[in-house]
């Protein structure tokens, strides 16, 4: 695997969060004593009072992105990223923290040595939608389709590689990236999936049915997704979270695997599974004692 060298430095903060404000400034300190360029978008160059690396072509030149908030922080940083294949860390400054790398304990030593050092990044699968007008959404966790009218399911067609395979009435589905099955995917019943792998899940929301299952299909699949053309109205079309467009009755939308792959930085080939036991408490019995980020002891409740 290649190690990529750090002469310049993307920063992508949430501003709202004044930890992260904070522990931005020592991102900046970071940079200037390593000697390394530093570029932050221009609406957030303010929150740091950092003017002169604002950059009105960010992230074009960077070699590495780093954010600094939560899961959302370092998918919206993400999507700036993947086009223009620049790896990223986060910071986390969130709630849940599964898919930023550093903590905000550690990530002042940790930065410096990947600034010294480079960075060792691994690819992740991209989610591709394409509507019918030929506008194409990226998404780095999932994509899904969701009702609008509460009370009234929809039959999704659902076909790959150009053979109809169900139709699944429900209140939507999701299609996720291996990345994106331990978010909504793995609430709408799906199975984790281990980042390396080279694959979609499809599951239904709310299946109304006792036998409509969560799939797994290889990433070569193209999946085209349906609204039925006697549906009371159009459905909500969701990537990674963000409300992108409407889908009419009798009109579909594709979903394949996007030209290029998400990069993250590296840090340790075992990170998804402690992640997994840390974040989610997978593997832990709901009988034993739990483990909180701040090292008490969360007991379960009866």
């Amino acid at each position: 695997m290649s190690v990529r060298r750090i002469g310049n430095l993307g920063m992508y903060i949430d501003t709202r969060r004044r930890s992260a404000v904070d522990a931005a400034k020592t991102v900046v300190r970071i940079a200037d004593e390593s000697n390394v360029a530093l570029q932050i978008k221009p609406e957030q160059a303010p929150a740091v009072g950092l003017k002169s690396a604002a950059s009105n072509g960010f992230p074009a030149g960077a070699d590495l992105i780093v954010s600094l908030g939560g899961d959302g922080t370092l998918l919206r940083a993400a999507h700036l990223a993947v086009p223009l294949g620049i790896p990223v860390v986060g910071i986390d400054f969130g709630r849940m923290g599964f898919l930023t790398a550093l903590t905000r304990s550690d990530y002042a030593k940790m930065l410096g040595e990947l600034i010294t050092n480079g960075v060792e990044t691994e690819p992740r699968t991209v989610l591709q939608a394409t509507l019918e007008n030929g506008k194409c959404l990226l998404a780095i966790n999932d994509v899904h389709i969701d009702r609008i009218e509460h009370g009234h399911t929809l039959t999704f067609g659902i076909t790959l590689g150009g053979e109809h395979v169900a139709d699944i009435p429900a209140d939507g589905i999701v299609v996720s990236s291996p990345t994106g099955s331990t978010a909504y995917f793995l609430s709408a019943g799906g199975p984790i999936l281990a980042p390396g792998l080279d694959a979609f899940g499809i599951a239904p929301i709310c299946p109304h049915t006792l036998f409509s299952r969560p799939l797994v299909v290889s990433a070569q699949e193209t999946i085209r997704i349906g609204v039925p053309r006697d549906a009371s109205g159009p459905a909500h079309l969701y990537a990674d979270g963000r409300l992108e467009a409407d889908l009419q009755p009798g009109s579909s939308i594709e979903i394949a695997r996007a030209p290029q792959a998400a990069h993250f930085v590296r840090l340790d080939d075992r990170h998804f599974f402690r992640m997994l036991e840390r974040k989610l408490h997978w593997g832990t019995s709901i009988k034993r004692s739990v483990r909180n980020e701040d090292g008490s002891v969360a007991r379960p409740t009866r």
